[in-house]
């Protein structure tokens, strides 16, 4: 998988994470069940923050590909 596609994931999921944080912070209107709403929210962080891991090996494979 390509970085630019890994990137656009990440955004994707940080939007939806944004989501999650509105209904925590009172922003909606809408009912929502607390422990669904938290175990979505962590399920997409470690997602995200897998996928950032990933782009940083990419980096760091780059740059000693490039020092070489």
């Amino acid at each position: 998988m390509d970085t630019t596609t890994v990137l656009n994931i990440i955004t994707m999921l940080d939007t939806r994470i944004a989501v999650c944080e509105k209904f925590f912070n009172g922003e909606t209107d809408e009912a929502f069940d607390t422990a669904q709403e938290i175990g979505k929210e962590k399920a997409l962080i470690e997602f995200r923050d897998y996928l950032q891991k990933y782009i940083e090996l990419q980096v760091s494979y780059a740059e000693n590909a490039i020092g070489e």
